[in-house]
Formats: C-alpha cells, sequence, structure tokens
C-alpha cells in the first residue's frame, strides 16, 4: 500500500499458456517468483517480488517507476476489481548494473538508483550525468539463485579483519560468511569497519605482483532508516578515509517509499521498510557479484544488519494466518522457531557467498552478517528479582515436558544449584518466565538457527565488556569459524603466519575462565592466569582502523614467547595505558630493527624461519633494553 508493499493473490501469473491443455495453475504457481519484475496495470510503475509464501507474494515497488499502485488504478475504474488484483509477472528478474569506474564511492538504492545522504542523515535522489564512455558490467538479478557447486572452488585464502582476536580465533575465509552477533553497545559495526579498512589498506601497501587482481571491492548495506544512525555510519567510513572506495547501499527515506502518507498504518510502514531492508541486502550481494564474477575482484560485503529479515518472515507470516488460518502455516513459523521454508528465505542472503573457480571469474563474495542480540540487562521491573538471584527446586518443573525434567534430574544428581544463571547458561526455560525472558530465549533460539546456517560466528558478550574491559568482548568458546574444521581439510580461512602461533591459545583461554576461587591462590592457577592475560594484552584491540597482519604476529609471537609475563606482573593489562604504550613500543622496535620481515609476512601472509627468527630477536632485543 501507499507505493510501498502489496500482498496479493496472482490472477493470471506469466507463465500460464492458454494453448497448453490441461496446463495445472498449481505447476505454476510452484514456480519462485522471488526476484520476478512485477508490472502494475495504468502505469501504476514496477515492483520486485521480494517474498513468496504460496499463495501469495509480497511485492516491493518502485515508488520512483510510478505512483500507487492501488490509487492509479483504482482511478482508472473502481467498477472493475480485476484491474487492481492483475499484475503483469514478467518473465524477467529485476537488475541492477555497476561499472569498475564509477560505482565505488558511490550511495544507491535497493534498486540502484544513485542517492545523496545528506548533512542531517536524510537522503536525496542524486541526478547522474550520462556518461557514453563507463563501461557496465552485465546485469545482475537482485535476488539471484545462489552460486552452484560446479560454480565455486575451496576456500584457501584468508580475509583479514584488522582485529587479532577474530583473525586467530574465528578467522574469516576468502568466499566465507561470518555472523556477527552482538548487542547494540558492543559494536559490531567498528569491528566490520576494521575489516573494511583494512582490505583497502592492503591493496594500497600491497608490493606483490599477482596474476588476481589486488582490490578488494567493498560494499556496505546498511538496512536502517534511522538517520542518526546513518549518519553515524557515514560519518565513521568517512573519519576512516573509507567512503570514496566503499559502495554504500542505503535504505530510503520515508517521504523517498511512500510509507509517511496519513492513510498507512504503523504495521504496513513496518513491513515496508523490513521488505527494502532485505532487498538491501541482496542488491549489496549483486553488486559484489558483478565485480566477482565479471571483473575478477575478490570482495567484501558488510550487512548491518540481517534482523529485518526476521522481521519480513514474522509479518508475511502473519498475513498468512489473517487471510488463510493458522492452518496455513507450519507450528515452527508460528512460534517463532524455525521451519525448512525460513531456512531457504534466509539461504538466500547467507548461501550468496562463494569463492568462485577460474571458469566464473575467479572473484570471491566474503559475507559479514551482523546481527542484533537481546539484552540481557533487566527492565526496571525485573531489577530486584535479578539483583536477588532467583534458585529453583523441582517441583517448579512440574508443568515443564519429560525432556526439560530429565535434565533437571541430571543437574540435581551432579548437585548444580537450579539457580536462574545455571539455568540460562545451558538455555532451561525458567518456571513462569517474564515477558523479556521469553523474549530472550527466543533470541538465542533464533542465534542458534541462524549460527547453524553460516560458516562461522564472532559472539560478543556484554559481561566481557562490561566487567573484564575486553575489546572486543569476544567470546573464545563461542566464537568459531567452521571452515576448514573436519575432513574438510583442504580449506583453510586463517593466514598461515598466524597458524603456528595459536595452536593451544584456545584451550588455554577456555582452562583459565573455567577456574573457581578456590584455585586462585595456587602458583601454577596463577600462571594460567598470567597466561590468559598475556594473550588477551596481545590481541587487545585499541583504537579503530585495524592492524596489518604484520602487527598482530609480533603480539601474537611476543606473548607466545612468554614476553608479556613480566607486563602483566607489572600491572600492564590489556586495555591500561601500560599496557597500551608497552604493545605500540614493541611494534614500532620491531618495525624499525626488521621492517623488510614485517613486510613479507604482509606480502606473503605467511611467516618463514628466517623472518620468525628475525622477529624473535627484534622482540628479545626490545624487551632487553
Amino acid at each position: 500500500k501507499n507505493g510501498g508493499m502489496e500482498s496479493k493473490m496472482f490472477g493470471a501469473p506469466d507463465g500460464m499458456n492458454p494453448t497448453v491443455k490441461k496446463q495445472k495453475r498449481a505447476d505454476v504457481m510452484s514456480e519462485d517468483f522471488t526476484g520476478k519484475t512485477i508490472q502494475f496495470p495504468n502505469n501504476g510503475g514496477t515492483g520486485i517480488i521480494v517474498a513468496q509464501r504460496p499463495p501469495i507474494a509480497f511485492v516491493l515497488t518502485d515508488s520512483i517507476s510510478g505512483g500507487d499502485p492501488l490509487s492509479i488504478a483504482s482511478e482508472k475504474d473502481k467498477s472493475k476489481e480485476e484491474d487492481i488484483m492483475t499484475v503483469n509477472v514478467l518473465n524477467t528478474l529485476t537488475t541492477i548494473q555497476v561499472s569498475d569506474k564509477t560505482t565505488m564511492g558511490s550511495v544507491v538504492d535497493c534498486f540502484g538508483n544513485a542517492m545523496k545522504i545528506l548533512p542531517d542523515g536524510s537522503t536525496i535522489l542524486k541526478e547522474e550525468e550520462d556518461d557514453m564512455d563507463v563501461d557496465y558490467y552485465p546485469p545482475r538479478a537482485i535476488f539471484a539463485p545462489i552460486p552452484k557447486v560446479s560454480d565455486i572452488a575451496l576456500i584457501n585464502q584468508p580475509l583479514l579483519t584488522g582485529t587479532t582476536m577474530i583473525d586467530a580465533l574465528a578467522p574469516l575465509g576468502k568466499g566465507q560468511n561470518m555472523l556477527f552477533i552482538g548487542e547494540e553497545k558492543m559494536d559490531c559495526r567498528g569491528l566490520a569497519m576494521d575489516a573494511i579498512a583494512t582490505q583497502i589498506r592492503r591493496c594500497k601497501n600491497s608490493s606483490g605482483s599477482k596474476e588476481k587482481k589486488e582490490d578488494v571491492k567493498c560494499v556496505y548495506a546498511l538496512t536502517t532508516t534511522d538517520k542518526t544512525k546513518r549518519l553515524e555510519v557515514v560519518k565513521r567510513l568517512e573519519d576512516l578515509g573509507l567512503l570514496d572506495d566503499v559502495v554504500v547501499v542505503s535504505m530510503r527515506d520515508e517521504s523517498m517509499d511512500g510509507t509517511s502518507t496519513s492513510t498507512a498504518t504503523l504495521e504496513e510502514g513496518n513491513i515496508v521498510k523490513a521488505a527494502e531492508a532485505v532487498t538491501v541486502a541482496a542488491t549489496a550481494c549483486s553488486i559484489a557479484e558483478s565485480y566477482a564474477l565479471h571483473g575478477g575482484y575478490d570482495t567484501f560485503v558488510v550487512v548491518d544488519n540481517i534482523d529485518q529479515h526476521k522481521s519480513l518472515w514474522d509479518q508475511t507470516t502473519k498475513v498468512l494466518v489473517d487471510v488463510y488460518g493458522v492452518d496455513a502455516v507450519v507450528k515452527d513459523d508460528r512460534e517463532g522457531g524455525a521451519s525448512s521454508e525460513m531456512r531457504a528465505f534466509y539461504s538466500s542472503l547467507i548461501q550468496r557467498s562463494a569463492m568462485f573457480n577460474l571458469k566464473k571469474g575467479g572473484g570471491s563474495v566474503t559475507l559479514a552478517l551482523l546481527t542484533s542480540l537481546s539484552s540481557t540487562s533487566p527492565t526496571n521491573g525485573e531489577a530486584e528479582e535479578v539483583e536477588e538471584e532467583m534458585t529453583f527446586v523441582e517441583e517448579d518443573f512440574e508443568q515443564s515436558t519429560d525432556k526439560v525434567k530429565a535434565r533437571i534430574a541430571l543437574l540435581l544428581k551432579a548437585k548444580v544449584p537450579l539457580t536462574s544463571t545455571n539455568l540460562r547458561k545451558i538455555q532451561i526455560p525458567l518456571p513462569n518466565l517474564s515477558m523479556s525472558e521469553k523474549q530472550r530465549l527466543l533470541s538465542l533460539q533464533h542465534m542458534d538457527d541462524l549460527i547453524s546456517m553460516s560458516d562461522g560466528q564472532v559472539w560478543l558478550d556484554e559481561k566481557l565488556a562490561t566487567v573484564e574491559g575486553r575489546s572486543p568482548p569476544m567470546d573464545p568458546q563461542r566464537s568459531i569459524t567452521r571452515v576448514g574444521v573436519g575432513a574438510d581439510t583442504m580449506s583453510r580461512a586463517d593466514a598461515k603466519a598466524l597458524r603456528g602461533l595459536i595452536g593451544g591459545l584456545r584451550f588455554e583461554l577456555a582452562q583459565a575462565s573455567n577456574m573457581d576461587g578456590a584455585e586462585m591462590k595456587l602458583s601454577s592457577t596463577m600462571g594460567q592466569l598470567r597466561r590468559r592475560d598475556a594473550w588477551l594484552l596481545a590481541m587487545h584491540r585499541d583504537g579503530s582502523g585495524g592492524k596489518d597482519l604484520s602487527e598482530e604476529v609480533v603480539s601474537l609471537l611476543a606473548a607466545s614467547m612468554g614476553k608479556l609475563d613480566k607486563v602483566i606482573d607489572n600491572g600492564g593489562k590489556a586495555g591500561t595505558d601500560e599496557g597500551r604504550k608497552v604493545m605500540t613500543e614493541l611494534v614500532r622496535h620491531v618495525r624499525e630493527c626488521e621492517g623488510d620481515a614485517m613486510r613479507e609476512v604482509d606480502d606473503t601472509l605467511d611467516m618463514s624461519e628466517d623472518v620468525r627468527g628475525l622477529l624473535v630477536s627484534a622482540i628479545e632485543s626490545y624487551f632487553a633494553s
């Protein structure tokens, strides 16, 4: 409605051939129309099918191509309902085109229309002059199908993020997708921008000569209409000097997509925003795929964020229930779970990451998908309840399922207190859950569903930030890459230079985090905690813009040699002025002594024995002085 979202039954969908006898309408309706172009009657403009929930398709209209389809149709002839209900489903997918010269550094909407972000964060259309000398890549479908197995190659190159903890413990490979999970204040956005900065800096500093193009094309999908957040993203990109090297695909203002009219309800406005956000993410992938397939480039796409995908799915489910009743959707969709249909909907985005083989251009599409986790902080009404740690007894779970009762029995047998904290850790629902607790558990369930569809995740924990002051507050036990795990040993996402430095790092961090108060006074325990703090100092994220691989290698090498232990004893933990001073001076000293060795690490992503020896000597000379 109002130039935004339409939900309609197909009247006579494209594909019905009147010359073919006994053609079943169901055969046509089972076709996947997602991404196809819709032509509205009476010059009512065009649209794109964003989601198909048979027998209803949901269409996002391009308000720039025409006015309100319903209004134009009804003004034509109010007595003919078919003029409103019948649309043309074109046998073509809605596409965009990009060029190697003009697209980078631009801001576009989900249909590829050039925009300008004003100083107050609002957006306006930008008039573009036709340049006959610009060579455009072939059109690329916005909702292109996920790559075929025959089109892709193994992931065997890292895409460095510039954040040591991620590159070491949850590395991102070129052609991989990675979830960045955390609350808004955990700054997943900052980590993504550091990764962009690292790619662009590597391209500009690269001294190697390779067959593959050195440039990594970066695309930022911004799925919010909040002007403040939009302006924040643009300013951060500008402050980092990245804006001219990034394509920003942004949501339009409400005044541009037709959702601000007086006849649009809040619910209608929200579903339009969700549909446009899903299309923004798809368009960003299409731009990257154009560069990868036709230009042979490696590309990096940040989708900030994918929360609106869940919103669109839930709202389209509501439409189905409103029209056809609860039996129109499966139980998982009604209760917020992950049906096979919903998994396919998400996979159409998540699985667009790929390392293409040489027959397909040899480029890659790497996805960083940001998603928000509901806050665990209590509301005012629950603060007292949380402060007084709740402890339950077995009788409290009489109304629970047999599975939950069995798990409670095991906990009691192991003499584990049935506190709310312990139960939350292992995701056992609390009796008489509050609304916020239910929402939090649903959020965690949704994260588990997303994780099962992805190649890895970076999980940021609020407690690690607020209590321990970690930066980034990444949980090393929940953060992992699944590329190269198990039998698929030919694929690797990590850099060779880091591989030999972090063999037991995850185990050391886990062992230190599981120590209880009784063990803290033991000398062996003190040594383990010192080692943990040394690793955390080496991996600390300080500032923005990301680190070079050689800087990460020097920091981790110093920690593995035990050279940071004394720094920890002297109070130089991660985040302190003393710790920051030592790490800055250490990297500067090694660069002055062995600049060529550090450049070799950055160029080759590897560390030979000779280079390692030179770096070790430089590290030892720093601490000796």
